[in-house]
């Protein structure tokens, strides 16, 4: 296997890389594996991801399910955030806030609490309303908001296993207009810092 990360500067050593597409495959696959990692949309930059064997999700179907009722929608462990855009748009719906790339996958930007811009905006991990994972004995186990040690599965860093579906909130779907602010001085940015960061719905720097 001579698979590399998105930026092109780490080849992974693992000797299998496997593709279910099925929760049951998923199940046997690392259950069988004395070491096994999930492989995500590649955006770490050194061996963190790497491991003996390697498992991707993103042969799994999407299956977006959406529960307005309850205002969230659920999905595979593999979908990626413009994949997930674009079903909900097709719904009226969004989600309170994105990553800053389209091709990351949700299930990796939330188990590593990356992304979330502006003093209102958690990070993506904050929309997670429930889990479900296959740990390494290739049990499923479903966990919900509210549920104990459930903030602490949601950011686990693949250790208690695949995250074979998420559930996020949802809400209705709404456009957005970015400002672009060029010249800002070091200076300037570090004795305003609070005013700059609050400055609107989702500010980057």
């Amino acid at each position: 296997m001579r698979e590399r990360n998105w930026a092109g500067n780490y080849t992974y050593r693992a000797e299998r890389l496997h593709r279910p597409s099925t929760l049951d495959e998923v199940r046997r696959i690392v259950a069988g594996a004395p070491r096994i990692r999930v492989l995500g949309s590649r955006h770490s930059f050194h061996g963190i991801a790497d491991s003996a064997e390697l498992l991707s999700l993103d042969s799994l179907p999407a299956d977006v399910s959406v529960d307005r009722e309850a205002g969230t929608v659920s999905f595979a462990g593999g979908v990626r955030y413009g994949e997930l855009a674009e079903a909900l748009e097709a719904e009226g719906l969004a989600l309170a806030n994105l990553a800053s790339l389209p091709h990351i996958s949700v299930a990796g930007a939330v188990a590593t609490a990356t992304h979330g811009s502006g003093d209102a905006n958690g990070n993506l991990a904050t929309a997670v309303a429930g889990l479900q994972l296959v740990t390494s004995g290739g049990d499923v186990v479903e966990a919900r908001r509210g549920d104990p040690s459930f903030d602490g599965m949601v950011v686990a860093l693949g250790a208690l296993g695949a995250v074979t579906r998420i559930t996020l909130d949802a809400e209705p779907a709404y456009q957005v207009r970015q400002r672009v602010y060029e010249g800002l001085t070091w200076d300037a940015l570090f004795e305003h810092f609070d005013a700059i960061t609050s400055s609107g719905y989702s500010v980057s720097v």
